[in-house]
């Protein structure tokens, strides 16, 4: 994997989450919960996260034999149960209204799938 793709696909995913970060005064396509719902500028912005997101997944997923080297090790073994802690923070929180218990989630997922990507990206 080139640096340029990765750089490419870093690059869509932090104009994505800029979008949605921008204050908007649009209307909410839909409600997750009282204080949750996506405008039409934040559906645009999450659709480039996807776009990006998603290229990772399908270049991590070729690379799959390279995070596998891993499985026996309990560092490995812990990513499923922290990723399902880091969902549910994120989901819990959002539906319910709970704050800023979303970033706690959120950062958990990122450091995960950042160790993730980075054994099956970098060469």
């Amino acid at each position: 994997m080139t640096l340029k793709r990765i750089m490419l696909m870093l690059i869509l995913i932090a104009a994505g989450i800029v979008i949605v970060a921008l204050p908007d005064s649009g209307r909410r396509i839909f409600s997750i919960s009282r204080a949750h719902g996506p405008s039409l500028q934040d559906a645009m912005g999450l659709v480039l996260v996807f776009i990006g997101y998603t290229w990772f997944l399908i270049q991590a997923w070729k690379q799959r034999g390279k995070i596998l080297q891993y499985k026996n090790r309990l560092s490995f073994k812990l990513i499923a149960p922290l990723m399902i802690v880091g969902i549910t923070l994120i989901i819990v929180s959002v539906i319910n209204d709970y704050g800023y218990w979303w970033v706690c989630g959120a950062v958990i997922l990122t450091v995960l799938q950042s160790i993730i990507f980075f054994i099956a990206l970098v060469e």
